[in-house]
């Protein structure tokens, strides 16, 4: 259902750290579920169809919906009674490789008298070979190394959920767990054609993790509303690597521990009614803490080596104040001003040293939507975000394979972005939307990496180390244009097209050479097209699909390495033979990627290249099959 929204385009939010600035594009009941590892698709796709009222879209902020800087948000209604409902589904993949990789998965819920159960358990497990070619080339142009790689990726995922909603101490309480497991192997082999030998590679992991959340809601005096939210998460991560070569053997074993605690309040006023249109206010704070404790042992020759950051602790004390106004001027016009302000202390203490960072930003953030025709919708943000650091810039880290050691750096700062966009919608017919859309990024404080001389931990001569730093600005633009065309004048009943394209382009200065590049990792050309037609009265729905595939370059300060991929396919169809039981297949085509690295002996602006490599990954095909069964 959210899939087929005109003009829409679904966003499951993001991952940082506490809920404030995360949301997705996607309300439940006019709440956004108080979860982290349960992602909104899966939440969404928890919902049977049968217990959907109706889905709501929401532009510039209508009845005091809070947008959180989104031009349009879904909000999808259920049925207060809509008693007891469940499925259960099984699916089973097979690559083109002989692989089978099976899923299931149970989830009930149960609708009554204001109260509301759900639960799911899932289950699934993959294996994928990977195949590759590789060859390694020195300035000059002669083969240093030519490989075949032939490796195993195995992984696991199970995980469990329950949610309970229902009426508390005159307000309304909506509370979710969940538990999860997810267990990953993989096992390579290089055969070295030239200049001989093998090169083995293991690594073994685990992730588990638990958290629980509530949401309460109350009504009160006045037209006002309060919520309450709380939140808990522990993660623990168990790895064990081992990298076997004809010069050197190489061994990592690392635990980590992390945890976050969020506790928010927000209030939201009636409406007030003035000659100039209606006001509406929402004012809350937001507390989390979060923490992370990492230990990683290395060894080389079966000689321990040790690296700053090794042994880390890392905690965030952070809290987010806002006030939100949201002003219908006209009928056609409305204007969404927010203000937060973000107070934040991180401590990092460790074998890289301890440092303490206290950290105040404020952030505005102003959107307006004018309707400029009926169904002719104009959208203008403009606000200052601001990154949050990743806890594996205070950790250490080891390439043994091109002898690049990290060590982590307890003294950064995150990166802060004025950002500004303009987005046009029009809809037409039923389904046809077209929309286009234009952001300008000015960045300041990026992080980036450079090369550090320090003596070892364990003593002796100074070594180099890539250590992450704040390094300056940079600017980035993106425009893009999607759209939808229902296809039943053309004699497609039931048919759309839909297409989607961008171009991105990005300056930063190169903190190494000092020369001019755009950002590592952006791609800066993509496109997408897809054909699809509902059949309502043969049950049927298909659907094809094919992509642009990748393309990025990424710089440190003594490599340079190249991505591409190619387009990618894929092909689905459902059949319903009734109201309780669907049987989808589909077909999806990877093809070839390719990637260069090139080594040089010294950061880039003094050294000289070492080699070139170039890696050639086999795409793997799979054709999969999978029934529900809902009652």
């Amino acid at each position: 259902m959210i899939a087929r929204i005109p003009g829409f385009q679904f966003d499951g939010g993001t991952t940082a750290r506490g809920f404030a600035g995360t949301a997705g594009n996607v309300l439940i009941d006019g709440e956004r579920p108080v979860t982290r590892s349960d992602s909104l698709a899966t939440v969404l796709s928890r919902i049977p169809a049968s217990q959907v009222q109706r889905i709501d879209v929401v532009r510039g902020g209508a009845g005091g919906v809070d947008m959180q800087g989104k031009a349009v948000v879904a909000n999808v209604i259920r049925k207060p009674d809509a008693g007891v409902s469940g499925s259960v589904s099984t699916g089973l993949t097979l690559t083109d490789q002989g692989r089978f990789q099976p899923s299931v998965s149970i989830q009930g819920q149960r609708q009554r008298n204001g109260r509301s159960m759900d639960g799911s358990l899932r289950w699934s497990s993959a294996s994928l070979e990977s195949d590759s070619v590789r060859q390694r080339f020195s300035p000059d142009g002669s083969i240093l190394l030519i490989g075949l790689e032939d490796g195993e990726v195995a992984f696991q995922t199970m995980d469990a959920t329950g949610v309970y909603e229902g009426p508390l101490a005159g307000g309304r309480l909506r509370a979710n767990a969940l538990i999860s497991q997810n267990d990953n192997l993989f096992e390579g082999t290089d055969t070295l054609i030239v200049p001989g030998g093998r090169e083995d590679n293991r690594s073994d992991g685990v992730r588990r993790r638990g958290e629980a959340g509530l949401r309460w809601t109350r009504s009160l005096p006045r037209g006002m509303n309060l919520e309450l939210v709380g939140f808990q998460s522990i993660t623990e991560n168990e790895n064990f690597g081992a990298f076997d070569t004809p010069i050197f053997t190489a061994r990592t074993i690392s635990e980590q521990r992390s945890g976050e605690t969020i506790g928010s309040g927000s209030l939201k006023f009636a409406p007030l009614e003035t000659g100039l249109g209606d006001v509406s206010l929402e004012t809350g704070t937001e507390f989390a803490f979060n923490w992370v404790e990492s230990a990683t042992a290395y060894t080389f020759d079966g000689s321990p080596l040790p690296l700053p950051g090794d042994d880390t602790r890392v905690e965030e004390f952070r809290n987010e104040s806002f006030v939100t106004a949201r002003w219908s001027a006209r009928p056609n016009l409305t204007v969404e001003a927010n203000l937060r302000y973000e107070l934040s202390r991180i401590i990092a203490t460790g074998s890289a040293g301890a440092g303490e960072t206290a950290l105040q930003f404020l952030k505005p953030r102003m959107v307006s939507t004018w309707t400029v025709a009926p169904r002719n919708t104009l959208t203008f943000k403009f606000e200052r975000t601001v990154d949050q650091l990743s806890f594996g810039a205070f950790t250490a880290s080891a390439a043994f394979s091109t002898g690049i050691y990290g060590r982590g750096n307890p003294d950064i700062r995150p990166a802060q972005t004025w950002l500004s966009s303009l987005r046009y919608e029009r809809l037409f017919g039923t389904q046809g939307s077209l929309v286009a859309e234009f952001t300008h990024e000015d960045m300041d404080e990026i992080l980036g990496s450079v090369v550090v001389l320090e003596v070892p931990p364990g003593g002796g001569a100074p070594r180099p180390y890539n250590i992450t730093r704040n390094v300056g600005g940079a600017t980035r633009d993106k425009a893009s244009l999607s759209g939808r065309i229902p296809l039943d004048s053309w004699g497609l009943e039931g048919g759309l097209f839909t297409a989607q394209v961008f171009y991105r382009w990005s300056e930063t200065t190169d903190p190494v050479t000092f020369e001019g590049r755009r950002l590592s990792g952006d791609q800066p050309f993509g496109w997408s097209a897809g054909l699809g037609q509902n059949l309502v009265a043969q049950r049927i729905s298909w659907n094809v699909g094919i992509n642009s595939g990748s393309e990025g370059r990424s710089f440190g300060p003594s490599f340079v390495s190249n991505f591409r991929s190619r387009p990618t396919g894929q092909v689905s169809l459902t059949y319903r033979p009734d109201a309780r039981l669907s049987v989808s297949g589909g077909l999806f085509i990877a093809n070839d990627s390719e990637s260069d690295f090139t080594l040089f002996d010294a950061p880039r602006n003094v050294g000289a290249p070492i080699y070139t490599e170039t890696r050639r990954n086999l795409g793997t095909s799979q054709v999969y099959l999978s029934v529900r069964r809902n009652f």
